[in-house]
């Protein structure tokens, strides 16, 4: 009896939900949705998958039947096919078919992969089960919730410790193969019951079996494996303040928000970057930093204000952006844009306020996280100019043209530990709407060529000495100048090689990068210096090239395929075309019915101004409508717009064109501008949207800023043709004292010439290199010489059609002239910095 009673207090003080819930949080989310159709449809999105849950989990398995796995998951990057690398398809309940060849791989650890899978679905399921039940009070939730963690509390403790090779090592776990995914799942697992033991579902024996033998065994686990200053750390600590927080344990909780204080001041560089120096795991460590700040935030203890690098790690980003969102790919990190991780956004800004976190918040529609944890209006914010930065201490030098979205990136830090690559002065680039040169970023690491082509200092765009590997080192900036019309920096590659020094200069403007890239032996002997760079799209030069064998078979040149040749003495040039073979699509379309069919693509077979333009597409096999949709648009102006528009290719179909602004809620304001009766380009003006028809988002007929995209419709009109083809060029925003050019297409095919003085004997070499997709291959150039010193100094113009420079010269040591119609610059390095004039080409006489 007594001991019910004790069970029973302990369930009393327990039933108010301490982690994602409470009811004043029911009260804000239930009134939100009442008032806000994107609130409505996140709250209906939990509801609808809590309703089709088991079965929705059943059949994407394959499962016959509902069960908890009987063992332990495996590593998520063994999931690769063998050879070539690539990403495994599941196709349930347990094939593993490459995508490549078509081949199907069976057993260890590829099933136990997807055991991985299934383990983590659970814990989602019963999470969002417990937030279901709490919108609700249906009782048929909570006890969903309940039997899996019922089954787990049953099932935990016979789970084997594992690692990734099936060992028993500090980092091994029990759901999982490491203490790392295990402790992303206990937080759900800490959250279901956090959000369901207030319900009836669970017994007080069934709540101390989950307390003890499954979020206490769990997080005795993880708290057994000290990851030190790692994103692991990060992890451990947030699965052990969700345990702490929900069982009242102040010895987990002290020791997890401890351990996140120790890395605010050991894991985050000045400037706030997390050390691993790779985008993909400063979001990563982020992720979790930021769920253990909510989790103290609801428990009386403000993060945000005691620990300032935390709400730095979310400022920094948007100053390395390019201009599309996108993130550089420096050491361990895919592609990842910085407009796609607003939903981490939503906490930092609900908790400070900070008007520097619009720069991303408000570009998409609002997610789960602002639902549950974010504010209830977001403001109209001016989005700062993206500018040129130093980040010294972490060794990023961001050079930005002031006029356009030429930019490029050089990283000179610290090496990033275990995830960084051996790029020391490496650059990236981008101009046009999109990336020049290419970084490989990572594979999985059970990819055969992460080791031999991700880290390895020829994938990279820099200098490498003997075919070698640079080594982890850290290299030092020696001075960085922003001046009017253009950015420079230089820097050395510190101890990247014993047997040489490195050192790289760029100027970068609006039209071009100047990049002078030097090496000089440390030995007095001769060495192999190349310089090496790589871009997509077709080389073209009029060097003549023959089939060459010249390059070693290790330490990435293994990978370089394809690969010819020619020596020279003399100045040369290389082209990387971006212009591609057919036409490439754009945005999305959509079919009203079956009997309608639609392609939105950039084509170079119109344009009103440029080169390209966009070609809709339509066949009508019976009656119906197309939409046409730009992608999600960026760095629009705020404020509500006057009007759209367009120039448009007719065919005199006589079918009828419409136009659809959608506002920032998803609202999408309607106009029907007529029949196109005409035959080639006509500009096409509409004004007043909060005037046209509307609906979707709030529907309340009033333009939310800021425009969110461009919808374009063809509707059929009886008699009209069955098939053709509009195109559509420079859509663009009328505001009361501005234009802004929304879409102009150009953005879509970009290219880049390099150009590099005569020096001593060159070899220049061109051929294929490995890209992040390992099934696109990306062109390279590369100049190689052989002597105790080289010195390469190479103009990067990126450009559209044809490029505008017609001179590059050194006509004495240091001093640069470029020369275009329009205008002749004259570059002077000097001690500390350069002299940068730019001058009107003269008129010819």
């Amino acid at each position: 009896m007594l001991r019910f009673l004790i069970l029973a207090s302990v369930a009393a003080l327990h039933a108010q939900p301490s982690l994602l819930f409470s009811e004043a949080d029911r009260d804000r989310i239930l009134a939100l949705a009442a008032a806000k159709p994107w609130a409505a449809g996140l709250r209906d999105a939990i509801l609808q998958s809590a309703k089709e849950w088991p079965q929705s989990h059943l059949a994407r398995f394959g499962l016959r039947q509902l069960e908890v796995p009987t063992e332990g998951g495996q590593w998520w990057h063994h999931y690769v096919c063998p050879t070539q690398g690539v990403r495994l398809e599941f196709r349930p309940p347990n094939t593993h078919r490459c995508p490549v060849d078509g081949k199907v791989v069976t057993g260890w650890p590829y099933d136990q992969v997807i055991l991985s899978d299934r383990h983590s679905a659970l814990a989602a399921a019963a999470r969002d089960l417990g937030l279901a039940w709490q919108l609700t009070r249906l009782p048929g939730y909570a006890e969903k919730a309940a039997w899996i963690l019922n089954e787990y509390a049953a099932k935990y403790e016979t789970y084997k410790l594992h690692d990734t090779n099936n060992r028993v090592t500090r980092s091994a776990a029990r759901a999982y193969a490491q203490t790392l995914d295990e402790s992303i799942w206990l937080i759900d697992i800490a959250w279901a019951y956090d959000l369901i033991r207030d319900s009836d579902a669970l017994s007080a024996e069934q709540r101390e079996g989950i307390e003890t033998r499954l979020i206490r065994a769990s997080a005795a686990t993880i708290r057994g494996y000290d990851a030190g200053i790692s994103n692991w750390q990060s992890w451990h600590n947030a699965a052990l303040a969700a345990a702490g927080f929900t069982l009242r344990d102040d010895s987990l909780r002290d020791f997890a928000l401890a351990s996140f204080r120790s890395q605010m001041q050991r894991s985050v560089l000045e400037g706030g970057f997390w050390y691993e120096g790779a985008w993909g795991y400063h979001f990563y460590a982020l992720d979790a930093l930021a769920r253990t700040a909510e989790m103290a935030a609801r428990n009386g203890i403000d993060l945000w204000k005691e620990e300032p690098n935390l709400l730095a790690l979310f400022r920094t980003p948007s100053l390395l952006m390019f201009a599309d969102g996108s993130l550089p790919m420096f050491n361990d990190t895919a592609a990842l844009n910085l407009f796609s991780q607003d939903a981490l956004y939503e906490y930092a800004y609900q908790r400070t306020q900070d008007a520097a976190l619009m720069a991303v918040l408000g570009r998409r529609s609002r997610s789960r996280n602002a639902l549950l944890f974010g504010a209830a209006e977001l403001p109209a914010a001016e989005r700062a100019p993206l500018t040129s930065h130093l980040f010294a201490d972490a060794g990023f030098a961001v050079l930005r043209s002031p006029s356009n979205d030429h930019a490029v990136i050089m990283k000179f830090g610290p090496h990033g530990g275990g995830h960084g690559h051996n790029d020391k002065l490496g650059i990236v680039s981008y101009a046009f709407g999109g990336p020049l040169a290419v970084d490989p970023g990572t594979q999985s690491y059970t990819a055969p060529t992460h080791n031999s082509w991700d880290k390895m200092t020829i994938a990279h765009n820099t200098i490498s000495v003997d075919e070698s590997l640079q080594r982890e080192t850290t290299g030092e900036l020696l001075w960085f100048q922003k001046g009017d019309g253009f950015t420079a920096v230089s820097a050395t590659g510190g101890g990247a090689y014993p047997q040489a020094t490195l050192k790289r200069t760029l100027i970068t403007t609006a039209e071009y990068t100047l990049d002078l890239s030097e090496a000089e032996a440390t030995d007095g002997t001769e060495h192999v210096f190349d310089w090496a760079y790589h871009n997509a799209g077709t080389p073209r030069t009029e060097v003549p090239l023959e089939p060459w064998t010249g390059f070693g078979q290790a330490n990435g040149y293994q990978h370089l395929t394809n690969n010819r040749a020619a020596e020279t003495a003399g100045a040369w040039s290389l082209s990387f075309d971006g212009t591609p073979a057919a036409p490439i699509p754009y945005g999305t379309s959509w079919n009203s019915t079956a009997t309608v069919d639609a392609r939105f693509e950039v084509s170079t077979e119109q344009a009103a101004t440029g080169r390209v333009s966009a070609r809709a597409t339509y066949t009508f096999n019976g009656p119906g409508y197309m939409l046409y949709s730009t992608p999600t648009l960026s760095n629009v102006p705020a404020g509500v717009p006057a009007g759209l528009k367009a120039q448009v290719y007719g065919d005199a179909s006589g079918h009828r064109l419409t136009l659809r602004l959608i506002d920032s809620t998803g609202e999408s304001f309607v106009v029907n501008t007529g029949t196109v009766n005409w035959s080639g380009w006509r500009e096409v003006v509409v004004r007043e949207p909060e005037k046209w028809s509307h609906f979707g988002g709030n529907n309340d007929g009033r333009f939310d800023s800021p425009v969110r995209g461009i919808t374009i419709a063809i509707d059929q009109t009886a008699g009209g043709p069955s098939s053709g083809a509009w195109y559509f060029d420079d859509l663009t925003l009328l505001y009361e004292n501005e234009t802004h050019l929304a879409a102009g297409f150009e953005d879509a095919f970009r290219s880049l010439r390099v150009s590099m003085l005569p020096s001593e004997a060159t070899t220049v070499v061109t051929g294929n290199g490995i890209g992040p997709d390992l099934r696109v291959p990306v062109p390279y150039v590369l100049a190689r010489r052989e002597s105790q010193s080289a010195r390469f100094a190479a103009l990067l113009e990126p450009f559209q059609g044809e490029p505008s420079i017609t001179s590059f010269e050194e006509p004495e040591p240091g001093v640069f002239v470029i020369s275009t119609p329009g205008f002749s610059d004259r570059i002077r390095l000097r001690d500390g910095g350069v002299d940068y004039l730019r001058s009107p080409a003269e008129t010819p006489r």
